[in-house]
């Protein structure tokens, strides 16, 4: 075991604090430190919120932070991936800053707010953590990214969401459990690469084209495990019933964000039979099982990493991917097109139209057929 002498830095006041650093660490699949339950709420902390960690030669790493009575007092474990981030460095010397967090109740948001995709809160806490913050359930660490606005109305320390959000945090239905808030993690994104600044100036007039002619869904869902046997395959795994109000069928692509980061992946459906094998549900309550097996996205290890999703239960955003759409229903555009070019030709030929206005009626029709052509899948969300 190595001594570790800790500084616990909480605004202006630093509280100076001696741990021992266990030698065994534990093998979760992100960089998160375990501290003693009691001693975590004695240094005013909560679980499952990110700390830095500080090497005394200056390596930094970002860690969760979670308690659990077995671990002896006056020691702190050290996840294996944290002990790979912080290098080879000593551990002995770091310091532990503690973030900028609150506790948080709900409020009921008016009618006419629900479907809004912002959450009313009081001018002080806007101004404290911004209109990007992410709100915790300490019980459980399910995790919720949501935007701000600032409204003078709003009781102090307090968020007007809807039950949907409660339902993604698993929160009770009277919305009287402590919630934590804290600013939204970001990171600075690398440049991206020739292939995918290519890949962007095609995908993104696409994708508009498609939220234009079509229309889009987003939905908010609960991260899951997906499959043993499906996290070597690059996919992931919704209810049927969520596939479909996402207007999407199997093996289509969806577009998974999460902190600014997306990936586009294939979805397969959950077996509805024997779903309780792969999600984890309330043992007694059905309305809960139904819930939670509709909330639920079972998402690879690998695609996990790659969204930087800190923990099992964090929410993310998932929409369908129109650039994949369009590629699906070529084969119904292409012809439509040709017939139409085809046609004006013609028309030019026959006519003697001048090119402006050849060229005029071919972007007005242009738009009409694609419109029409698309119209199943516009009726799928429609």
């Amino acid at each position: 075991m190595n001594k570790s002498l800790n500084y616990w830095a909480v605004s202006d006041i630093i509280i100076e604090q001696t741990f021992t650093i266990l030698d065994k660490q534990s093998l979760q699949p992100r960089e998160e430190i375990t501290m003693n339950s009691e001693e975590l709420k004695e240094l005013g902390l909560v679980q499952h919120i990110f700390v830095d960690l500080t090497a005394e030669n200056g390596v930094k790493a970002s860690c969760l932070i979670l308690s659990a009575d077995e671990v002896p007092r006056g020691t702190i474990q050290l996840s294996k991936r944290a002990k790979d981030k912080l290098g080879d460095c000593l551990t002995t010397g770091l310091t532990i800053t503690k973030p900028e967090y609150d506790t948080v109740l709900r409020g009921i948001p008016k009618v006419d707010e629900i479907a809004k995709p912002y959450v009313k809160a009081c001018p002080a806490l806007v101004r404290k953590y911004t209109n990007q913050v992410e709100l915790i359930n300490p019980k459980n660490g399910f995790r919720v990214n949501l935007t701000l606005r600032e409204d003078s109305t709003a009781k102090p320390n307090t968020l007007y969401f809807n039950r949907y959000i409660m339902l993604l945090l698993e929160t009770h239905s009277e919305g009287h459990d402590p919630l934590i808030i804290t600013r939204a993690r970001t990171r600075s994104q690398p440049k991206p690469g020739i292939h995918k600044l290519i890949n962007q100036l095609i995908q993104r007039p696409l994708s508009a084209l498609g939220n234009f002619f079509i229309g889009k869904r987003e939905l908010t869902l609960r991260v899951g495990h997906p499959y043993p046997f499906d996290e070597h395959q690059n996919l992931c795994r919704i209810h049927p019933n969520v596939r479909k109000l996402l207007g999407m069928e199997e093996t289509d692509q969806i577009v998974i964000s999460y902190n600014s980061k997306q990936i586009t992946i294939p979805i397969l459906d959950i077996d509805t039979e024997h779903i309780a094998q792969s999600v984890k549900l309330h043992a007694d309550n059905e309305q809960l099982k139904f819930i939670d097996s509709h909330l639920f996205i079972g998402i690879t290890a690998l695609s996990r990493n790659e969204l930087e999703i800190p923990s099992i239960g964090t929410s993310v955003t998932v929409k369908r991917s129109m650039y994949s759409l369009f590629l699906k229903h070529l084969n119904k555009l292409v012809l439509p097109v040709i017939a139409l070019l085809f046609t004006i030709v013609q028309l030019y030929k026959d006519l003697n139209w001048s090119i402006a206005l050849t060229v005029i009626i071919s972007l007005v029709l242009l738009p009409i057929i694609i419109y029409t052509t698309l119209s199943e899948e516009r009726a799928k969300i429609n």
